[in-house]
């Protein structure tokens, strides 16, 4: 019972965000025990992620879907259901995907994780500071997260290459940089007019080559400039080369999530699927006794209110009854553990009066024995 009202709780919260009208609370609750289910993760866990989906833009139709991705995305990415639900709610919102597209992003997640020497963890909560800015210069996810793949695996942590990144695509998408100026010049377009990230920078190095110029040299801000050269690295396809890989990336999640799937990983679902027959019998618990909780529930306040309108002088009485008892409580457990001990002797006695009778009997008989 305490289960069920736990989870009630959770989904009484969803209820408060969720259009009941796509999708009711009582499939919405089916869904999440089924889910907890086979992921082996509290439903309480999953109804306030499914909670956060929504919040985040997710339509309730396909929120504990999405919840779904997030949670294998979770495991598989070593960080929780919450860090997973927020970097794919940023992502769908920020590029304005829709739903379907979460398990696409998650696998590029993955990749990158596989690829650079970072985790789905780190990049939750780096990437989100620098989506809006590559979005705003039309650069998509899958160059982003080839862009942390390739800086990552070369050495540089996840935090810094999103301040790098951060300075790079500023500077390529402000009008009159002297980045901005060259690819005007070169291809009489802007930044986010031209698609490919290793091509600009390669049209950049031509640029500094021909003029023999240093191609740090070309950038106002140092973090830019290391950005540039690093992904630049050896040429563009170098940098091409991963970012096919994260175009190409389609089960990654899936793969590592059934890596992970461990014996230990078996029992825990087998314990939470334990925990949720439980749960589902609370239930059934609770709407059996809803009738009572509510009479209970009515005499209660009934007694409240009544208690609330006595006089002053009747509650002093009341209070006063109460110190007394409070202070004679001491008094009366060792009273009554008193008459226990003497019950208790009592009925020695009377199981030993037997065994007395026949001693004094015996020794009667016998008076030579004394």
């Amino acid at each position: 019972i305490a289960s069920a009202s736990s989870f009630e709780d959770a989904m009484a919260k969803v209820s408060t965000i969720a259009d009941s009208s796509v999708m009711s609370m009582d499939d919405m609750s089916s869904a999440i025990l089924k889910l907890s289910d086979d992921t082996g993760q509290s439903a309480n866990d999953i109804a306030e992620s499914v909670y956060n989906a929504i919040s985040g833009g997710v339509n309730t139709a396909d929120a504990v879907t999405f919840v779904a991705n997030a949670s294998k995305l979770a495991k598989a990415g070593f960080t929780d259901t919450a860090a997973a639900t927020d970097i794919l709610t940023t992502s769908l919102n920020a590029y304005g995907l829709e739903a379907s597209e979460t398990e696409h992003i998650s696998d590029m997640l993955i990749t990158t994780q596989n690829l650079g020497k970072t985790t789905v963890n780190e990049l939750a909560s780096a990437m989100g500071k620098v989506i809006p800015t590559a979005n705003a210069n039309n650069v998509q996810i899958d160059q982003l997260c080839a862009a942390y793949a390739d800086m990552t695996a070369k050495g540089i942590a996840t935090a810094e290459s999103t301040t790098y990144l951060n300075s790079m695509l500023n500077e390529l998408g402000k009008g009159g940089t002297s980045v901005d100026l060259i690819l005007r010049e070169k291809t009489g377009k802007s930044f986010s007019q031209l698609s490919a990230l290793s091509d600009i920078l390669a049209i950049l190095k031509q640029y500094a080559d021909e003029n023999n110029k240093s191609f740090s040299d070309l950038w106002s801000s140092s973090e830019a400039g290391k950005a540039a050269m690093v992904l630049l690295g050896n040429g563009a396809d170098e940098f091409n080369n991963v970012l096919a890989q994260m175009n190409d990336s389609t089960g990654a999640t899936t793969d590592a999530f059934n890596k992970l799937d461990t014996d230990s990983n078996k029992a825990k679902k087998a314990l939470n699927q334990i925990k949720n027959t439980a749960t589902d019998l609370g239930q059934e618990a609770l709407a059996m006794l809803q009738p009572m909780i509510a009479s209970v529930s009515a005499k209660v306040k009934e007694s409240t209110e009544n208690f609330k309108n006595l006089d002053s002088g009747t509650k002093q009485i009341i209070l006063t009854v109460i110190a007394v008892l409070a202070a004679l409580a001491p008094v009366l457990i060792i009273i009554g553990k008193l008459c226990t001990a003497v019950s208790s002797i009592i009925n020695i006695a009377k199981l030993l009066q037997p065994v007395i009778a026949a001693i004094n009997t015996t020794l009667a008989a016998n008076p030579i024995m004394i």
